[in-house]
């Protein structure tokens, strides 16, 4: 049983079809006591929008890790993300939670002045001011320097399925082992138990990695429909001509 939870993340990865399992509702937390409250609400909350979901967490500390499947290629369910963002933030206020119970905050910064409050925030920036006063270091990120007006990262930014949406359906799925790389980066190490090309290993370079590999293969084939090349067309087109 403890196995299966640590490998919840991985499984949840590698589920079938278009929509996969996507952490934007990640790592929310309320007391103990109302968890079973809150769980049964969470779960109409996202069965109400007709989504599959894994759910799991820590019930003694009252952590719940969510993740709603959704196809990032569909515009409509980008948008989707938001809204039902918006709608945890509300539910986990009703329970006296925190929208992070241990992680993610930085990539929903624009509801950290809701649950961190209005003192602690200006402290927040303050410290971040006096270690970080041009905000280099992760901006966008928990809260700006007191003293400078930075946008902070929205929910609804632009992600990679605005990008991957561009690629004709066709082509996806022919490169599935591509597009299918969710991005969390387990890749980069160098434990020599880990089965991959060695050269990420070897150069110290990312882009060598399965997700850095990934990463180029989806934009070329971006920038290959970009203008108007077919690659599906090409491959069945090379043997005719290397047959002349």
């Amino acid at each position: 049983i403890y196995a299966m939870r640590k490998k919840a993340v991985g499984l949840l990865g590698n589920a079938k079809g278009a929509a996969k399992p996507i952490p934007f509702a990640e790592d929310t937390c309320v007391p103990p006591e109302h968890l079973a409250d809150y769980i049964v609400e969470f779960r109409a909350l996202l069965d109400s929008h007709g989504l599959s979901y894994g759910m799991f967490g820590h019930v003694d500390a009252g952590v719940l890790h969510v993740r709603p499947a959704l196809d990032m290629c569909d515009p409509q369910q980008e948008i989707l993300m938001k809204e039902i963002s918006d709608e945890v933030v509300a539910l986990t206020a009703k329970y006296g939670g925190l929208l992070w119970g241990e992680h993610g905050k930085g990539f929903r910064a624009e509801y950290s002045p809701a649950f961190f409050g209005e003192q602690l925030y200006a402290g927040l920036r303050k410290v971040k001011a006096a270690f970080d006063p041009d905000n280099r270091l992760n901006p966008g990120k928990i809260c700006p320097p007191e003293g400078i007006d930075a946008p902070m990262l929205q929910v609804d930014a632009v992600k990679r399925g605005t990008y991957d949406r561009q690629i004709p359906i066709a082509v996806r799925a022919s490169w599935r082992g591509a597009m299918e790389c969710n991005g969390n980066g387990l890749c980069f190490n160098f434990d020599v138990k880990s089965p991959m090309c060695p050269s990420m290993k070897i150069t110290s370079n990312r882009i060598h990695s399965p997700k850095g590999r990934a990463t180029l293969v989806r934009e070329w084939l971006r920038l290959l429909a970009d203008r108007g090349v077919d690659p599906l067309k090409l491959e069945q087109e090379l043997p005719e001509k290397r047959a002349r």
